[in-house]
């Protein structure tokens, strides 16, 4: 076997679970040896092992719940993601500014009505969304987000996950 091949069996699969190995090996597998490509399960369990073995594993398994949630700006895509801590699972995204076809959000006349005179303006520029607090404390009720694009703010409830509509509060 040449030294392009050390890491491969007679089969032509690595024989490592060192990802730095692998990717190596994935290289060489580019300059011509054929090979089964990594499937995302065999990465899955790859990453598990790795971050066992340093003691701080992100690892939530299929079913489990995060510890955290974290709230991201979408940019140019008008909304706000939901994503799961330490495991990054994205659990769900929030139409704001943009129109979204699969809730009807920007179509409908609820919508029309929470969005106001920017109800004409169809996407945004969503940034910088930040938990309401009391008495500086977070106090998981409201996350405000803005629109830099627009110049828009809007309040998002937290115990619906939807922007709240203002008219009726």
């Amino acid at each position: 076997m040449s030294d392009d091949n050390k890491n491969l069996n007679k089969d032509n699969l690595p024989v490592n679970v060192d990802r730095r190995k692998f990717f190596g090996t994935s290289a060489a597998i580019g300059l011509g040896v054929a090979a089964a490509p990594m499937s995302a399960a065999m990465f899955a369990s790859m990453a598990k092992a790795q971050a066992a073995e340093a003691g701080n594993s992100p690892y939530v398994e299929p079913g489990e719940m995060d510890e955290y949630y974290g709230f991201w700006s979408g940019g140019h895509s008008g909304e706000v993601r939901i994503l799961g801590i330490p495991s990054m699972r994205e659990l769900m995204r929030i139409p704001v500014f943009n129109t979204d076809s699969a809730t009807g959000w920007g179509f409908t006349d609820e919508s029309k009505r929470i969005k106001g005179d920017s109800a004409h303006i169809m996407s945004g520029d969503s940034h910088h969304p930040h938990m309401s607090m009391t008495d500086g404390r977070y106090n998981g009720k409201y996350v405000f987000i803005n629109d830099k694009a627009n110049s828009r703010v809007a309040r998002i409830r937290c115990d619906v996950m939807k922007v709240e509509n203002d008219h009726h509060s």
